[in-house]
């Protein structure tokens, strides 16, 4: 080896044929005799041949390389194997970048003290690999599109529709937040979100016309925008959270039927996050993301108008049975107790008699009106039959439960609706309890109402609650 290795190494230093190597990439590193040449790629990464006699510890390996490279340089010293070859993103010393460089070693001499020696060759292959990883991405992106297109339209439910846009998204376009926003009147009202809790986004609403800024450019020009410096070139950005700082955000018009409807935005707390390709991405994919959005809106429209009375706005026995079970279920889940408050319009039947029943719906949706101000967001307020209402108070006990059933019934009489006429007292009773998996929401309901009985037989014009016990607890 020691004989071929001189052979070779007279050849290397050869005059004639220094320039032919170093232009076919070819270099040598000889840590025997302390001689090496550099050639045109090491080079033009700010390798000299000065620099190659010290060739395994000049060469700035990227990190995470820097395993392999090691790996490579262990097996020629075992004996493992006298030639080896690997890719590797090399430093360059000019100006700081990573280029990947294909590396071909030959050992053909070794010394314990003074290292081997080394012929190679050195390919810059980068250009050829980002191509490779951008075919890659674009492969990436086209499989994850199609199964957003596909996954998007599995559901007409509003909630499953967005979660499955936001799950499908940010394979493809990263973010740390999301929120869908609807076109009403003039405002852009945000009506679901990723990331944000929900008493953030609780009312939040945006001007849709009428400002400038990327957001309005969005729903103006129908194609979506990036903003990579938020705090200064996207003037009056709400952020609702401020522990958070979105720095980047990218808007994505949803478009339907030639109309725009509604925007999604993307936001990113990392600077200048946002390129071309996600813009791209956005634009591919933005009517489909409309279509589905729209059918999803639509289908939930109908599905509230279902649960839906007419006259007062409160849900309807429908409803009962939908949203009611959902809260029903949710605290038998959480083993929370819930209260159920049993309403009742007293002499109602007088009222429509004497005034009219165009009068008495008007004495409906004002006490249907003032239930609803009353009321937390969880509440659910039922018009269960005629002058009688159902409300699910979640998460209450008796005491609280008979605070707001107090409230309702100080609060209704005291609404004036014509000079001399106010609206009528109501009678209320009330049940509450903790949810076992044995009990059912209508016999909940249905202690409410016996709990009403007794108000009414004792004179209305007040809250009873149910008792196991023949002594009630009446208001004064």
């Amino acid at each position: 080896m020691e004989i071929d290795a001189n052979i070779v190494f007279q050849l290397l230093i050869n005059p004639s044929l220094s320039s032919f190597l170093r232009e076919t990439d070819l270099f040598f590193s000889d840590g025997i005799r302390q001689i090496a040449q550099s050639c045109n790629t090491l080079e033009f990464l700010g390798y000299s041949d000065e620099d190659l006699r010290d060739f395994w510890n000049v060469l700035q390996i990227h990190e995470d390389d820097r395993l392999r490279f090691e790996l490579m340089k262990k097996r020629l010293e075992s004996g493992q194997s006298n030639k080896v070859s690997d890719a590797f993103r090399v430093l360059s010393k000019k100006n700081a970048d990573f280029r990947w460089i294909r590396l071909f070693l030959l050992m053909i001499g070794k010394d314990e003290e003074r290292g081997m020696s080394l012929v190679g060759q050195a390919v810059d292959v980068d250009d050829l690999l980002s191509a490779q990883e951008e075919i890659r991405e674009r492969l990436v992106e086209i499989d994850s599109m199609k199964e957003l297109i596909g996954g998007i339209n599995k559901s007409l439910d509003f909630h499953e529709t967005f979660t499955r846009i936001i799950s499908h998204l940010r394979r493809i376009i990263p973010f740390d937040r999301a929120s869908v926003q609807a076109i009403e009147g003039e405002r852009l009202v945000v009506i679901s979100g990723f990331g944000f809790k929900e008493e953030e986004i609780d009312g939040l609403s945006f001007p849709a016309t009428g400002i400038d800024n990327p957001a309005t450019r969005a729903l103006q020009t129908q194609k979506p925008i990036l903003c990579n410096d938020v705090p200064n070139e996207f003037p009056g950005f709400v952020a609702p959270d401020s522990d958070f700082q979105t720095l980047s955000w990218l808007g994505i018009p949803m478009i339907y039927d030639g109309k725009t409807i509604g925007l999604i935005s993307l936001d990113s707390e990392a600077k200048g996050f946002y390129g071309e390709q996600h813009l791209r991405i956005a634009t591919a994919i933005a009517e489909q993301i409309a279509i589905a959005f729209q059918h999803a809106r639509e289908h939930q429209l109908v599905s509230i108008q279902a649960m839906t009375d007419r006259l007062t706005g409160l849900y309807n026995r429908y409803g009962l049975e939908t949203r009611g079970m959902e809260i029903f279920q949710h605290m038998l889940d959480q083993e929370r107790s819930l209260a159920v408050l049993m309403l009742d319009i007293d002499h109602f039947k007088k009222v429509n008699d004497t005034w009219g029943h165009a009068f008495g719906d008007r004495v409906l949706k004002e006490i249907a009106a003032i239930i609803r101000a009353s009321l937390r967001k969880e509440d659910c307020a039922v018009r269960y039959g005629g002058e009688e209402l159902v409300i699910l108070l979640p998460g209450l006990g008796v005491r609280e439960a008979l605070i707001v059933a107090e409230r309702l019934r100080m609060r209704i009489p005291q609404k004036e609706l014509e000079k001399d006429r106010r609206l009528p007292t109501v009678s209320i009773g009330i049940f509450a309890a903790v949810p076992s998996p044995f009990d059912l929401l209508h016999e909940f309901i249905r202690k409410a109402d016996l709990a009403l009985y007794t108000a009414k037989e004792a004179g209305r014009n007040r809250c009873r609650v149910w008792s196991t016990s023949p002594e009630f607890f009446v208001s004064q």
